[in-house]
């Protein structure tokens, strides 16, 4: 049985299970929940900012989706979604980026 990856979460400490919603940022693992509640005065006052956090979420659901299919999909298949995971996760840690440092440069976390 293959082990599941685990880290620890930067805002709340407590576990994150690979299969979990969660992103990484400058202070390391988060859950995708604790990464809300801490940007939460900024969202209610930033439109663009909760509109960029809504796709980023979409798109780690999206990762996540990819590698369950990784351990049923022939090896046929498997490379492709791979590599359109492999896709997923760059373009996810560029917009966690981007929303982290807000539209000015400067960190919103």
């Amino acid at each position: 049985m293959r082990q599941l990856k685990k880290w620890k979460c930067a805002q709340c400490g407590g576990e994150i299970i690979e299969g979990q919603i969660f992103t990484f940022y400058s202070k390391g693992a988060i859950h995708w929940e604790c990464l809300e509640r801490e940007l939460a005065d900024k969202l209610y006052k930033d439109v663009d900012l909760a509109a960029l956090l809504r796709i980023d979420r979409h798109i780690h659901e999206g990762i996540v989706l990819a590698k369950q299919m990784e351990h049923i999909a022939s090896d046929r298949v498997r490379s492709r979604i791979v590599e359109i995971r492999k896709q997923l996760e760059a373009l996810a840690a560029k917009l966690t980026n981007e929303i982290q440092q807000g539209p000015s440069g400067t960190s919103t976390v």
